[in-house]
């Protein structure tokens, strides 16, 4: 039985220079099996088996410059189109301030999907994004780790909530 699974992460300091949608690049695949990923394409993680799956992605965020508050958001795409309500949001005050943010989404997802984690900062100049810290004696603090594994094979449908989460209706495909 095939187990579909990735911690994919990376080592890279990554900070944007525009206040548009940038994607976020992992470049060392840890522990990957029946999802795809390439330092090719280090953007893009692909569906290789349909069903559902568990997603989270922990960015570590920083900053090297600048004062008072700015922030940076992060969240999926799934074949070049946002993913409904995956945003969040980190507030970085000054260049010592450090932090992980947590994303996560849970849905299926078909055989050929690509998702993409997003990133957004508020303003540019002040190297606001997510950043690799290398520590004396300890292990690497990625920039971010991606994991994600598969929780059910595919169905000819889901369970999905209409009307602010309070009904639920069963959709096709």
């Amino acid at each position: 039985m095939t187990i579909e699974f990735a911690q994919i992460i990376s080592t890279l300091d990554q900070r944007p220079n525009t206040i548009d949608p940038v994607p976020v690049f992992m470049d060392q695949n840890d522990a990957i099996s029946g999802i795809g990923h390439s330092n090719e394409h280090p953007a893009d993680i692909r569906i290789e088996s349909s069903g559902t799956y568990v997603l989270i992605a922990a960015p570590q965020v920083g900053r090297t410059s600048g004062n008072g508050p700015s922030s940076i958001d992060f969240w999926l795409r799934k074949n070049g189109q946002d993913i409904p309500n995956s945003n969040i949001r980190a507030v970085v005050n000054d260049d010592d301030h450090k932090d992980v943010i947590v994303n996560q989404t849970m849905m299926p997802f078909q055989a050929g999907d690509i998702i993409n984690v997003m990133m957004a900062v508020e303003k540019t100049g002040e190297g606001l994004g997510i950043e690799a810290i290398k520590t004396q004696g300890r292990p690497l603090i990625p920039s971010i780790i991606f994991s994600m594994h598969k929780i059910k094979d595919q169905v000819n449908g889901h369970w999905a909530s209409s009307e602010k989460g309070t009904k639920k209706i069963w959709v096709e495909g």
